[in-house]
């Protein structure tokens, strides 16, 4: 009788041995039949869980950062003023330059430039999920003060530039050598609870 395997627990597998070969190979350095060959698996098995390399490493980074978020949605209620909410939510980018996510932070480093291929309709599928897990927590923590009679009432519509400015101050992290990500978010943030008050 055929062993009957678990969907889930296959991708799982598939991709906590591709973490491990992305940290300690490098992502540019990852060669696809190299892995599948390494996992004792036919192509046919493989690509019946990935269609590509590039489903596989957002795969991996999904269910590695899925714990991150895990944590961020926590911290964002524990925390009390709108300052600590949203820096709460936004320190998915300060979690990843925290030296025990070393690992993590290096694998989102060297896919980043994946992101930016825009033909490609998984990548667009994954970067506007990404925005609208963003935008919704956001607009939680807004409508939750403006019910507060804390923020004015058109605040949200800075929910998008906040967004981009905190996606941008990552991407000068990335890309900047000196650049402080934690000191210009924390006083980005105070800026903008300034502005917004009642």
């Amino acid at each position: 009788m055929p062993k009957i395997v678990d969907s889930n627990e296959k991708i799982n597998f598939i991709c906590e041995k591709a973490y491990e070969a992305f940290i300690s190979n490098g992502v540019n350095n990852f060669s696809l039949n190299k892995f599948i060959e390494s996992l004792n698996m036919s192509k046919g098995q493989f690509y019946h869980y990935f269609k590509t390399k590039e489903e596989l490493i957002f795969e991996v980074i999904d269910k590695k950062g899925e714990k991150f978020f895990i944590n961020t949605e926590k911290e964002i209620a524990k925390a009390k003023t709108f300052s600590e909410k949203l820096l709460a939510l936004f320190s998915f980018y300060l979690v990843l330059s925290d030296p025990e996510n070393k690992s993590f932070d290096k694998l989102m480093k060297d896919t980043f430039y994946m992101y930016l291929n825009i033909e490609n309709e998984f990548i667009k599928q994954q970067n506007a999920e990404c925005y609208d897990y963003l935008f919704s927590a956001t607009n939680e923590i807004f409508d939750e003060m403006i019910d507060k009679e804390f923020l004015k009432e058109n605040a949200k519509k800075f929910i998008p530039s906040l967004i981009a400015t905190a996606d941008g101050m990552y991407l000068q992290s990335i890309t900047l050598e000196n650049y402080n990500l934690k000191e210009n978010l924390i006083d980005y943030i105070k800026i903008l609870e300034d502005l917004l008050r009642r």
